[in-house]
């Protein structure tokens, strides 16, 4: 009984829905410690128009810590750029170090998803892991990187492995 007038009470003052800020994540071979993508929602639910997406460091091989990126990562390699979309729903977003693979910010279902091509089908990206070569320079150069992503109608995890040309 006083289940039923929680929930009753509950559906009579709406419904929020809970979303993980967390859209996808950048891991690479050097290390633990991932860039993670997050979405920001204003008040209201709706993507921040201002300001829809952060990136920030999961330290993971050391203490879990998290941390900015600093300016030649954002200019570089991690950072992005944010446009609206042209369709006026949701944002584009390139990653500096894949420019020629969008991604497509926007609301599915009252939560952020980011929206991708991986091996040729639309999926929610949920981690590329970069397979880097260390070399004597200051950049090093990227051997392969797998894109892994879920196909929003079935669930299904979608892969692709892209080497440079």
């Amino acid at each position: 009984m006083l289940l039923s007038i929680y929930l009753s009470m509950a559906l009579s003052a709406g419904t929020t829905v809970s979303c993980d800020p967390e859209l996808f994540r950048i891991g690479r071979s050097k290390n633990a410690n991932e860039v993670v993508y997050l979405a920001r929602q204003a008040p209201d639910g709706r993507l921040d128009a201002d300001d829809p997406l952060r990136a920030e460091w999961h330290m993971l091989a050391e203490d879990g810590h998290r941390e900015g990126l600093n300016f030649i990562e954002k200019l570089l390699a991690y950072g992005f750029s944010v446009d609206p979309a042209e369709s006026g729903e949701g944002y584009l977003v390139v990653l500096k170090a894949k420019k020629d693979r969008p991604v497509r910010l926007a609301m599915r279902g009252g939560c952020p998803v980011a929206s991708v091509t991986i091996n040729g089908r639309t999926a929610e990206l949920r981690r590329i892991f970069v397979q880097a070569e260390e070399g004597g320079g200051l950049i090093p150069s990227i051997a392969w990187a797998d894109l892994e992503g879920v196909d929003p109608a079935s669930g299904s995890r979608i892969q692709e492995r892209v080497v440079p040309e």
